[in-house]
């Protein structure tokens, strides 16, 4: 069903919220308008031209002033000329969820299975090329696309009609097709994602910040506990800062400037001396307004694993205000941690297994026990002989499948690169 919402004089509801609660659902928010309470008459009378049902939020005591004369009370839900109205002061994602679609399901017959991904690194149009397959006008899938800075959520939407055995199909085949670009199958951002990450795998980061500024660390810091990971952020805005706490060499800024590769990759260095962390990330660049020191929007970001005793240093260039430059350089850094933090784990499981079947190869093997002979019965073994370990079962007996991680793998590892090269990314 088609849905229009009416906000009087302040709007509380969120368009991108609402689109995914009604996408989930199997209807469409399609038209938002703001308006004055002299105005309600006229946009209501609107919204029911077009739209199958209105979602009035803001100054509901003026809607309801306006429509006295129609309304015997003040009911938050009623329909009028076919068309059902919901008001409510505030209109967010758990009143569309629990109260406002239900409502519009009893109309319908048609219920939805949802999957979601958590996209980032991917616009919409390289989203629809790598679904290429079931974006067809006869594909048992349907997509909604929701962006927000740099990321994108991924509903896809699937009629509970479909036998289960191809809803199986079409979630492991989307969750292959979308497994490089995907951080979460969950409502979580990256922010918590990589919290999550760095507490499950007890490591603990430095931070230095100069173009984020403290943006940075504050996006660790607004998730709980992160006094279980985080040891220090520091803001070297000045040159000296820069000298004095984390020991860039003053040569090096003087030669290659406080917005180049090099500074990045000393202000790493100087939070992985102190042998502290296990991971350091550190941010310069030029935010602007101005162009003082280094091109407009530009930004470079040093990662160091302190295990891998190594350095990478990424250069981005943003396009935007201030304030946008600094959001994308706090939002790629993450996406870098949350990459490298996968790449470490994969490699940990792997450096496990390798090790676990060492130890397993260079364990004597047990002869096989022999049949017992009347005249010499067989002796038990004794309780501090090495065991071999379980073989595999034969060919057609059942063996347990492999349960698919929690978190999904991006196939990335950051590249290690010289602390003067201008790679970008």
């Amino acid at each position: 069903m088609k849905v229009g919402f009416l906000s009087v004089e302040n709007r509380t509801v969120d368009a991108r919220t609402a689109k995914m609660a009604l996408f989930d659902g199997g209807h469409s928010a399609d038209i938002f308008v703001t308006v004055e309470a002299a105005e309600i008459d006229g946009a209501v009378n609107m919204l029911r031209a077009a739209c199958d049902a209105i979602v009035i939020d803001g100054n509901t005591d003026a809607f309801y002033d306006a429509y006295k004369d129609t309304l015997s009370h003040r009911p938050d839900h009623f329909e009028l000329d076919g068309k059902l109205h919901s008001v409510a002061a505030k209109v967010d994602y758990k009143f569309l969820t629990d109260t406002f679609v239900p409502l519009l399901n009893k109309k319908v017959k048609k219920r939805y299975a949802v999957m979601v991904f958590k996209t980032y690194g991917k616009s919409v149009d390289e989203l629809k090329a790598l679904l290429k397959e079931y974006m067809t006008k006869k594909s048992k899938v349907q997509f909604g696309f929701f962006e927000d800075f740099l990321e994108c959520e991924v509903h896809a939407r699937c009629s509970t009609g479909i036998a289960k055995e191809d809803m199986n199909v079409i979630s492991e085949r989307l969750v292959e097709l979308l497994r490089g670009c995907t951080y979460a199958y969950e409502d979580i951002s990256i922010n918590a994602c990589v919290a999550q990450l760095l507490k499950a795998e007890g490591l603990k980061i430095k931070i230095a910040e100069s173009f984020t500024g403290g943006a940075l660390g504050a996006a660790f810091t607004c998730q709980a506990g992160a006094s279980d990971y985080l040891v220090e952020d520091i803001v070297t805005y000045s040159v000296m800062s820069k000298n004095k706490r984390l020991g860039v060499p003053l040569a090096t800024i003087a030669e290659k400037g406080v917005v180049s590769g090099d500074t990045a990759y000393n202000m790493a260095l100087g939070l992985m001396a102190s042998g502290d962390c296990d991971i350091a990330i550190a941010t310069t660049g030029n935010a602007g307004p101005t162009v003082q020191s280094g091109e407009l929007g530009l930004c470079y970001v040093a990662l160091g694993i302190t295990s891998q005793k190594s350095i990478a240093v990424i250069k981005y260039k943003f396009n935007g205000d201030r304030e946008h430059n600094i959001k994308s350089g706090v939002k790629n850094a993450m996406f870098l941690l949350y990459e490298s933090l996968i790449s470490y784990r994969r490699q940990k499981k792997q450096m496990q297994m390798t090790a676990a079947a060492q130890q397993s190869a260079a364990r004597p093997v047990q002869p096989p026990v022999q049949p017992a002979q009347a005249s010499q019965p067989a002796q038990p073994q004794s309780a501090s002989q090495p065991v071999p370990p379980m073989q595999p079962q034969s060919q057609g007996g059942y063996v347990p499948p492999i349960k698919p991680s929690v978190t999904p793998i991006a196939p990335f590892a950051p590249t290690i690169v010289s602390p003067n090269d201008d790679t970008d990314n």
